[in-house]
């Protein structure tokens, strides 16, 4: 009698252990089949969404940025929103934001998510101000001599500030491209602009956006908040309109995309 209840008792212990063998095998079928899935999905998405463009509204949340008559914030979140629609209409385009509207996001995690995303072009978006409402005009940023992606940004800054003068914009400067640093001074570290025809690499900081990116980067300042002009011409919701398709024909002229094609 004891020998046949060891022998139920190895019987049980031995369809337990079958039945465990049997859930993992079920387990690990399913995290692989999840995996294949999903490694599909991202290759069927990278295949037909070939270019990445990283959209960065400057400012948000608590930080409304340059105070005028609008507030740069409001210029930020509309453009981005309008560029955005023409970049997923257009559907060849992987579109990263930095920070969702009405979103707070400080400008290390900015810079974090920029370089682990590594997009072949990146904008950020930002209005201009001054104290007196006189200034007017756009003008743009790219990564600075000496730095990796030098080239192609200034090339993606030409093609901006052209398709910006086709929207009617001025440009500020020689040609609306500029190159912008923190230099140290006595009270720390003062923001300096140079000409796009000063292509000196110096041994400055520069804007955060812009650096250690492998694809285009340009900070563009779209237009003065402070300037009543400006802010009817490119910051009204109209005027945001505008600056995104100039955003967008600068893209595609850029990367020597057809926009027939899209």
């Amino acid at each position: 009698m004891r020998r046949e209840s060891r022998q139920a008792a190895i019987r049980r212990k031995r369809q337990a252990a079958k039945r465990r063998r049997i859930r993992l095998r079920r387990l690990l079928t399913a995290f692989v089949l999840f995996w294949i899935g999903f490694g599909a999905l991202y290759l069927y998405n990278y295949i037909t969404h070939p270019y990445c463009v990283a959209i960065d509204a400057g400012h948000g949340g608590a930080d409304v940025g340059a105070v005028g008559i609008i507030n740069e914030v409001e210029l930020t979140e509309a453009t981005t929103e309008e560029l955005v629609k023409l970049l997923k209409d257009d559907g060849r385009f992987r579109i990263l934001q930095t920070r969702e509207k009405g979103e707070t996001m400080d400008i290390n995690h900015r810079c974090i998510q920029l370089r682990k995303w590594q997009p072949d072009v990146m904008i950020s978006i930002h209005g201009n101000a001054d104290d007196r409402g006189l200034g007017r005009g756009f003008e743009c940023y790219p990564s600075v001599p000496g730095s990796q992606n030098y080239e192609k940004s200034m090339a993606f800054a030409h093609a901006l500030t052209q398709q910006m003068q086709n929207q009617g914009h001025s440009l500020r400067g020689i040609d609306g491209i500029r190159f912008g640093y923190y230099v140290p001074s006595e009270n720390g570290l003062q923001k300096w602009m140079a000409e796009s025809t000063d292509t000196t690499v110096y041994d400055y900081d520069t804007f955060g956006v812009l650096k250690k990116l492998d694809g285009a980067a340009v900070l563009v300042e779209q237009c003065f908040v402070t300037n009543a002009a400006d802010v009817s011409n490119f910051g009204t919701a109209e005027g945001c309109k505008k600056a995104a398709e100039a955003y967008y024909a600068a893209i595609l002229e850029y990367l020597e995309l057809d926009a027939t094609q899209s």
